[in-house]
């Protein structure tokens, strides 16, 4: 019996049922589906359904069914077919993105067996069940869920040794520690808790481990930052500010340690909304850091108005720096707009020392990535700061 179910939406039959054959080859139950209205309800019975859609349908294009598949709360991934150019494929790829939708291919038609076979077997392979409600909501009551630290350094340079860098702090990424799963990453587990309405739970409990993280530092005499992220709901909460601050000040906790990271779509979600939790967390004395710059939809006024202290350059431009003449021109313009506006510039996903020889000598500010160190467990991100510390100008190293 297939493990796995995928709906597939197409006005034109033929193509619909060969998708949904070779799906059928590569392990799925699949479905399919020429009326919106049919898919849609189809969703709304099989949630854990993969799906594909068509962009070009008389009836609802293909973006107005991402749309719905958004406000569904849909968190499975898609496979979205076109016979359009294909920068309007991925267009319709980076229009999901901004709306929380998971797109795991793009396919030109016509599409080939082959292509078909790989993308399928690919999705396969990598899609996990959903968890319930219930899972997610006792694994937060459990403390299942857990923090890992991945170092962030500022970047120096020192003289004949090159390039070094000085341990500044730490983000903080949850990592669920799963009785039956094992270990799960975030992208499995962060959408569904969103969906499943547990966000207010789960931001609690993500700021427990953080003040007592940094409870354990004072205890230690380690001065690192902390970084923590916010989700877009957390970002419409009016009370936030107030309730953080609280938290902060009866557990003894210098509140410009901590550094609030919103991602760039979350900010621009309700922009109105934002600038005021935004500004009363910036009043209240937290830092505030717009992550994954570069993907979402921001508006440079937008940027400009809200109080921001640092801007993170997402790890997909940062990847593709030492391979494209045109994302090297878009970090370097990102690193001079984020220091025209007074931002401290940090790079994400920094893979290897000719990245990071780049961004050095465009005077990013800070760094992270697995060239420097992994997400680390609290006791081994413990190590890695007292084995630090006092190496002010280390030659970079892997850790």
């Amino acid at each position: 019996m297939p493990e796995h179910r995928i709906l597939i939406l197409d006005d034109e039959p033929e193509i619909g049922q060969y998708v949904a054959t070779v799906a059928e080859l590569s392990g799925f139950e699949s479905t399919y589906f020429s009326d919106p209205d049919a898919f849609f309800a189809a969703i709304t019975v099989w949630p854990e359904a993969c799906a594909v859609i068509d962009l070009q349908m008389p009836a609802l294009d293909g973006i107005e069914v991402l749309r719905q598949l958004s406000a569904m709360k849909f968190r499975r991934p898609i496979v979205i077919m076109s016979g359009v150019d294909r920068k309007v494929l991925e267009s319709a790829r980076h229009f999901a993105k901004a709306h929380d939708l998971e797109v795991s291919d793009i396919v030109s038609k016509p599409a080939r067996l082959d292509e078909l076979r790989q993308i399928f077997e690919r999705l396969r392979g990598s899609i996990h069940l959903l968890p319930t409600r219930a899972e997610l909501a006792d694994g937060i009551a459990r403390r299942e869920f857990q923090l890992h630290l991945q170092p962030k350094v500022r970047l120096v340079r020192d003289g004949e040794d090159g390039l070094s860098y000085v341990p500044l702090g730490f983000e903080g990424l949850m990592r669920w520690q799963s009785p039956s799963r094992g270990l799960v990453m975030p992208d499995h587990f962060i959408p569904q808790i969103a969906a499943a309405g547990l966000g207010a739970e789960f931001s609690n409990h993500l700021f427990d481990l953080a003040l007592n993280t940094l409870k354990s530092w004072n205890e230690a005499d380690i001065d690192a930052s902390l970084a923590i992220n916010l989700s877009a709901s957390d970002v419409e909460d009016l009370s936030l500010a107030d309730r953080l601050w609280k938290r902060c000040a009866n557990a003894g906790i210098d509140h410009q340690r901590i550094i609030i990271e919103v991602t760039e779509t979350a900010a621009m979600q309700h922009p109105e909304r934002a600038l005021d939790v935004l500004t009363r967390l910036r009043l209240r004395g937290f830092l505030l850091s717009l992550d994954d710059f570069g993907t979402g939809y921001s508006s440079l006024v937008q940027l400009q108005r809200l109080p921001f202290a640092e801007l993170k350059i997402d790890r997909s431009l940062i990847s593709d720096c030492t391979s494209s003449e045109h994302t090297r021109i878009i970090v370097k313009a990102i690193i001079d707009l984020g220091h025209n506006l007074g931002l401290t510039v940090v790079a994400e996903g920094v893979e290897d020392e000719s990245t990071l020889e780049l961004l050095q000598g465009w005077s990013c500010d800070l760094a992270q990535g697995y060239l420097l160190a992994r997400p680390l467990p609290p006791e081994r991100a413990r190590a890695w700061w007292l084995a630090h510390r006092n190496m002010n100008g280390r030659p970079v190293a892997s850790e």
